[in-house]
């Protein structure tokens, strides 16, 4: 089971790995703590601007920090490399065609980022490398005559 981060309430967090992830699918998705449910992690869905609910926070009749949809849920003990194939498969259950949408980035991802991360590995490789011309014996220049 990965360790569970606490914040300073004690409270549980979601790994910042996982998060970055979600933020890199789409800005709208977080994961927040829900012990009424049981040991896991809602999987949240931030209201959009152009969202018709908007009009309740404005009007007073729901808080600010309410805005978003739970749109599944991560078991808690779930590993940091089965998350992206576990959130992917609740992606796709969903009845709302953005959110199904997402799995596609999910997958997108997937196969894309470790790719990219060979290759910036090669590259942090390459670039950590002794300079090769650093290590030729420097030649002196002769000044020019009549110069």
């Amino acid at each position: 089971m990965p360790p569970i981060i606490l914040n300073d309430r004690g409270q549980p967090e979601p790994s910042p790995l996982i998060m970055d992830r979600l933020k890199r699918v789409h800005a709208g998705l977080s994961l927040r703590h829900t012990p009424h449910a049981g040991p896991q992690w809602a999987i949240l869905f931030q209201w959009q601007p152009e969202d018709a609910r908007w009009r309740f926070v404005q009007s007073g009749e729901l808080p600010p920090d309410s805005t978003f949809d739970i749109i599944g849920y991560l078991p808690m003990d779930c590993p940091l490399d089965d998350a992206p194939a576990y959130v992917a498969k609740v992606f796709r259950q969903s009845n709302r065609e953005e959110v199904r949408r997402m799995a596609d980035a999910v997958l997108t991802h997937n196969s894309v980022a470790p790719v990219a991360a060979v290759l910036e590995e090669a590259m942090a490789e390459v670039l950590d490398q002794v300079d090769p011309s650093a290590a030729l014996p420097k030649r002196r220049s002769r000044a020019r005559k009549g110069a």
